[in-house]
């Protein structure tokens, strides 16, 4: 099954900081101002995950726009408490769709 959106879904790979971990004892808190922040921003909250490895936690989410996005990345970063690997994703459609016309 394809679901089909309307705005480009991204995913975010993080690593906390040591400030973050510092202040671990806050973490919901800060969860919840970074979804406040995103929808503020018109994107939206897929997934959460925190992650056991190469990254502390992972991000599915959704935005109308890149400058948005910029905008995102910019003020969550503007704190210092995480480094963040953005990736966008091409949806599967989009795929099929080209490959056959291929």
């Amino acid at each position: 099954m394809v679901r089909v959106h309307r705005m480009t879904i991204y995913v975010m790979f993080g690593n906390l900081k040591s400030d973050a971990f510092k202040k671990l004892d806050s973490i919901e808190e800060r969860d919840k101002k970074a979804a406040k922040l995103l929808e503020s921003l018109g994107g939206k909250f897929i997934a959460l995950y925190y992650l056991l490895g190469r990254y502390d936690f992972v991000v599915l989410f959704d935005m109308p726009s890149k400058e948005n996005l910029v905008k995102f990345l910019a003020i969550v970063g503007k704190h210092g408490t995480v480094r963040t690997e953005t990736i966008e994703t091409i949806p599967a459609d989009m795929l099929y769709k080209i490959s056959k016309e291929i």
